[in-house]
């Protein structure tokens, strides 16, 4: 079908993507999320980080946001139309994984695992959405190729969007249904003019940088003004409460401490939050993990046998955004399941006021365990995902047993 490789039709250009991550950071600051509050002063690399599809064709390009020499966090924008959202997902902190020493590991592996055939890389790759790797041709162009892990350089072996929550490789753009793709350009058009309206409303918006005595000038006219009906411009919510890492009363993030452990570093998030606190081992035991990932099934076991019956766990393969925001609001944290990857959600966000035919966008604020680390504290990453751009196969609902059916 025409419309997939439709490159002329698809890509988004560089500056095109960075105007998109600048309107939606800055809106989002100025509105006054909370956790985005150091992204108001922050300046965009205008050279973002391309990362590729499976299928070979761009699909994202990641801008850092630097305050200074400091890295505020990253914003994961489309570079391509099919994805349908124009900003994906706004990450918070520095990234955990560097590219030059990823494909480093790469090569090393590769070598090691191919002696005699010529390695090189080529590209970095989206292979498991949010997981990225570096792709290595394998015995010159006419080879095979194989994809290593940025975290640890591993090998992916796994394939298909079916497999269990571990490690394994799908295409972002080749799961997208035909029907959906018509869809998906008429959004993103929508939201580009939304943009451009916004460039003649408001070109303060996109300036490369603001000083503090900017910031405070700029800041009311960042977000759409609603003049007849006085509601904010953003409502949210997230939860409270995590005892590890960095003390605090907020929900933690901990790391995947292997690279098939996210559904596991999911559960230890969920646990501790419900003041069950269980390293990640036993966790893994409890629900059955393999060598390739943790079942469904397994993941719900592992949740009531470890709190002793007092925890309800179940999962729904109908997955909805707003039943996301029911299970926040009832302060209730949860697992939020894309193709063989598990990570957990604290909280949602969405846009009350919109242009007219521009639908308004939802977030949800995802806990990711990955990239995996050895040390729970040092890895993973916290990121609010627009939820119209992933495919969401399921949530994992985990309920004191008295409210399970509430």
């Amino acid at each position: 079908m025409g419309i997939r490789r439709s490159q002329t039709r698809a890509l988004v250009a560089t500056e095109q993507a960075l105007g998109h991550a600048l309107m939606a950071v800055r809106r989002a600051w100025a509105a006054g999320i909370a956790d985005l509050q150091d992204f108001g002063a922050a300046e965009f690399d205008p050279e973002p980080l391309t990362l590729y599809d499976l299928n070979g064709e761009p699909l994202f390009h990641e801008f850092r946001c630097l305050a200074g020499t400091r890295e505020v966090g990253r914003v994961k924008a489309a570079a391509s139309r099919l994805v349908g959202s124009p900003v994906v997902s706004i990450e918070r902190g520095p990234r955990s994984w560097d590219a030059a020493r990823a494909v480093e590991m790469a090569v090393a592996a590769a070598k090691k695992a191919y002696p005699r055939q010529a390695v090189a890389a080529k590209e970095l790759v989206c292979y498991s959405y949010p997981k990225i790797g570096v792709r290595v041709q394998i015995g010159g162009d006419k080879g095979a190729s194989a994809i290593f892990d940025v975290a640890d350089g591993s090998q992916v072996e796994q394939f298909g969007a079916d497999a269990a929550d571990g490690q394994c490789s799908w295409s972002f753009l080749d799961t997208i249904g035909v029907p959906a793709l018509e869809d998906r350009l008429r959004r993103f058009d929508e939201h580009d003019k939304e943009m451009e309206a916004a460039r003649a409303s408001t070109p303060e918006m996109f300036a490369k940088a603001y000083t503090a005595r900017e910031l405070v000038a700029v800041r009311a006219k960042l977000i759409l003004p609603s003049d007849y009906i006085k509601i904010p411009f953003y409502s949210s919510k997230v939860l409270s409460f995590g005892p590890r890492c960095s003390p605090h009363d907020c929900f933690e993030l901990y790391a995947q401490q292997t690279n098939v452990y996210c559904a596991v570093a999911t559960g230890q998030m969920i646990l501790d939050f419900y003041r069950y606190p269980f390293e990640q081992t036993a966790i893994a035991a409890a629900m059955g993990t393999g060598a390739t990932g943790t079942s469904f099934a397994g993941q719900e076991t592992g949740y009531e046998t470890l709190s002793n019956g007092c925890l309800d766990a179940g999962h729904d393969f109908s997955a909805d955004w707003t039943e996301a925001k029911a299970e926040i609001d009832a302060n209730r944290p949860l697992k939020s399941g894309i193709p063989g990857h598990a990570r957990a959600c604290a909280g949602w966000k969405r846009q009350n006021i919109s242009l007219v035919g521009v639908p308004p966008k939802r977030w949800l604020q995802i806990y990711d365990p990955w990239p995996w680390n050895a040390d729970l504290c040092s890895g993973g990453a916290v990121y609010w995902e627009d939820w119209d751009a992933v495919t969401h196969t399921n949530f994992c609902y985990v309920r004191h047993a008295s409210s399970a059916h509430a």
